[in-house]
């Protein structure tokens, strides 16, 4: 998200609600920033925010090819940013979502080639899951990527939903993410979009507003949210196939090296909770294909667990490869990646 001038703000998700056409979901304080507001257009104590749609033209461009639309915010598409400091007691902040919503005045110009609206789904339980963020900080114009873990709601909104950060090493969600999607990798859906980020950066906490929440305080967007078809089962591999994997697993040195407790780690927890702890590596590794096997949807997060710590390694394609011969078959048939 840009000013008119062309400076860089924030990001934003294109989405497209049946009937209604391609839009923007961005953050109100994204929007009122770049339009010049006064405090961010921040809820403020004792004063009404209801109905007070800023407005103003804005760009939107997708970095690097060559795009670029102008776009105005929508009337009754205005959930204004939380107070960050004073609070009233008992006072209200369920409309405080920080969520902005803008169309073109006219037609879209066309999207370039690869390029389109992302698909979007509730959230649901903050489960710990993983999920990826590609946000636009200061000298990164064409992106970044962090990876956070969902830890529950709160924060400055009660239907803000917490992002932890993973690992000490790499990207955090910081200043330049607010606006972007948070993508469930195992879902394929966009399940929230960034809101704020602590201001002390040693604790690597974030928040975001979860789709649900953005559809009730803009009802045009129940209609694009879309609950994943959930795959079945993997099939259940044998005890020697597990024992594959698992040996092909501790070939890859990020894996191997703990005896794939990191690994375990990067799984959502209802497949997590599922895993015996042995204490040899091998038996420790193939009750992790085992629990994976016997969830829906576990060989795909164990898939997006070894491809994000192999970095596409040869070992780790060497598993990847025999993950899917021996127990992805269904979700492969189904068109998810390898």
């Amino acid at each position: 998200m840009l000013s008119e001038d062309g400076v860089l703000y924030g990001a934003g998700v294109l989405v497209e609600p049946t009937g209604s056409g391609v839009h923007v979901l961005t953050c109100a304080h994204v929007v009122a920033a770049a339009l010049g507001l006064p405090d961010q257009g921040r809820a403020a104590p004792g004063r009404d925010n209801e109905g007070q749609t800023p407005r103003g033209a804005l760009l939107v461009d997708l970095p690097g090819r060559d795009w670029v639309a102008v776009v105005h915010t929508v009337p009754g598409g205005w959930s204004p940013p939380p107070p960050l400091e004073h609070v009233d007691p008992g006072r209200a902040l369920a409309d405080c979502g920080d969520l902005a919503v803008l169309a073109p005045p006219g037609a879209l110009p066309p999207l370039p080639r690869g390029a389109g609206t992302l698909p979007v789904a509730p959230c649901g339980e903050a489960d710990e899951r993983r999920v990826a963020v590609i946000g636009y900080p200061r000298g990164a114009p064409a992106g970044i990527v962090a990876t956070a873990r969902l830890t529950g709601r709160g924060g400055p909104c009660p239907e803000w939903v917490q992002l932890d950060r993973m690992r000490m090493t790499g990207a955090a969600v910081e200043r330049g993410f607010s606006g972007a999607a948070v993508w469930d990798p195992a879902i394929r859906r966009v399940i929230g979009l960034v809101t704020a980020a602590s201001r002390d950066r040693t604790e690597g906490v974030a928040w975001m507003l979860p789709m649900e929440a953005a559809a009730r305080l803009w009802p045009s967007l129940t209609g694009a949210l879309r609950a994943p078809v959930r795959r079945a089962a993997c099939s259940p591999p044998s005890v020697e196939q597990s024992y594959e994997l698992a040996d092909a697993l501790l070939e890859v040195p990020q894996i191997g090296h703990d005896s794939g407790r990191l690994l375990r780690l990067q799984l959502p927890a209802p497949v997590r909770r599922n895993i015996p702890d042995h204490p040899w590596p091998r038996q420790q590794l193939q009750a992790l294909v085992r629990a994976c096997a016997d969830q829906p949807g576990g060989c795909s997060a164990l898939r997006t667990a070894v491809r994000g710590l192999g970095g596409g390694s040869a070992s780790a394609e060497a598993a990847l490869d025999t993950l899917a011969r021996i127990c992805c078959q269904a979700d492969e048939a189904a068109g998810e990646p390898r």
